[in-house]
């Protein structure tokens, strides 16, 4: 064995030996950390959040952080109030009281516990209101006491509504399934569950969702859900920004899973995979609409979240389909972008008159505000000129 073989195996050694005791330190961390969730525990809190976390961190020695969805679906975000006595509880029996209140829940991180929002919260798609909170606090406190271990999703949600009602609750049942699951889809019930683990059933097993919308838990199709959360409105700026990091923003700021086709961000031609876009009180649909009409790729909405593909892979030789125009459908005020290859050309000369009508009337307005433009104007026939 030579001097550089020799280096190389000691050096490889060291790395094994730093990642196994890395992972040994985080096995000894979470062991450490959950030994501290069963001690007993006393405190009091009238404070923010923020102040409680680092009031237990402090106390107990274990650090508690947030997921930042906590701070954007809780009703004052960092500023929400926590008033709680503790005595003779564990540090669990005290998180997991305290996190119910508040629509919230913690896992066990390799240093830390981590409070993340319960998923009917995220489903919400905005800040959630104090009364859904309760909500949720109550779906979660009541038991679902039923013998069957299995149930048709119709008789979970009345059995849920019944309990709802018998327990006094402001709260109600709104069940919209549309045509999605058949009447007599059973849904397995695991023993001793809440209502909200009841319900949370369905989600997983059907084409349907639920969550707290006022005084209503309403039960719905997953894409109708998911279309709610992709019409938040956002303020946001994209200066060349890449489309892959586009894409990724707009599915944080949705908390909708963005799905892609493979290979379909490699094909985007270089010309626009840079995006410049600046988003003022818009939706993540219509920023989706604006991305897909410039850069080729399409998407749709499914009960996972968004699928987004290159239509240029069905054009020959790679052709983009240009879009034309775009529609709205006075039914639902949904827009739909009008692509060159679904359009007649009989079709296509009318939308060109009518562009050219509207462009006219936006040049006499140029005209009686006396406006310049700092850039002479160029014919969109010329060579050059972007053929938008």
């Amino acid at each position: 064995m030579n001097c550089r073989d020799a280096l190389w195996r000691g050096l490889l050694t060291s790395i094994l030996m730093g990642c196994f005791a890395a992972s040994a330190v985080a096995q000894d961390m979470s062991a450490l950390i959950n030994q501290a969730l069963d001690q007993r525990v006393k405190a009091q809190f009238d404070t923010v959040l923020p102040e409680a976390m680092n009031q237990i961190s402090q106390s107990t020695g274990v650090r508690i952080v947030a997921d930042p969805a906590v701070w954007e679906l809780l009703p004052w975000g960092q500023q929400t109030n926590i008033q709680a006595k503790i005595e003779n509880q564990t540090l669990r029996q005290a998180l997991d009281a305290i996190t119910r209140k508040l629509g919230l829940t913690y896992v066990t991180r390799e240093d830390a516990l981590q409070l993340q929002p319960v998923p009917a919260l995220r489903r919400i798609g905005r800040r959630g209101t104090i009364q859904e909170l309760q909500a949720l606090d109550q779906l979660a406190s009541l038991p679902m006491d039923t013998a069957q271990d299995r149930m048709t999703v119709k008789e979970i949600v009345d059995a849920v509504d019944r309990k709802l009602a018998d327990a006094k609750t402001p709260f109600s049942i709104e069940y919209r399934p549309g045509d999605t699951v058949r009447p007599d889809k059973t849904v397995f019930i695991p023993r001793h569950s809440t209502l909200a683990e009841a319900l949370e059933s369905i989600a997983k097993e059907t084409p349907l969702t639920w969550f707290p919308r006022d005084k209503n838990i309403v039960v719905i199709p997953k894409e109708e859900q998911i279309r709610n959360q992709l019409s938040k409105t956002i303020t946001l700026r994209f200066a060349g920004v890449d489309i892959a990091q586009v894409l990724t923003e707009l599915s944080q700021q949705s908390g909708v899973r963005f799905e892609m086709e493979p290979g379909a961000l490699q094909r985007v031609p270089a010309e626009v995979r840079n995006v410049q876009l600046m988003l003022d009180n818009s939706s993540v649909l219509q920023a989706l609409d604006s991305i897909t009409g410039f850069t080729g790729l399409g998407y749709v909405i499914t009960p996972r979240g968004v699928y987004i593909w290159n239509q240029s892979s069905s054009q020959p030789s790679g052709k983009r389909d240009r879009v034309v125009g775009m529609m709205t459908l006075p039914e639902s005020g949904i827009q739909v972008l009008l692509f060159d290859s679904q359009v007649p050309q009989y079709m296509k000369e009318y939308l060109e008159f009518r562009r050219e009508k509207e462009l006219e009337k936006v040049r006499k307005l140029m005209e009686q505000e006396g406006f310049r433009p700092t850039e002479p104007a160029t014919n969109p026939s010329e060579p050059g000129a972007e053929d938008l």
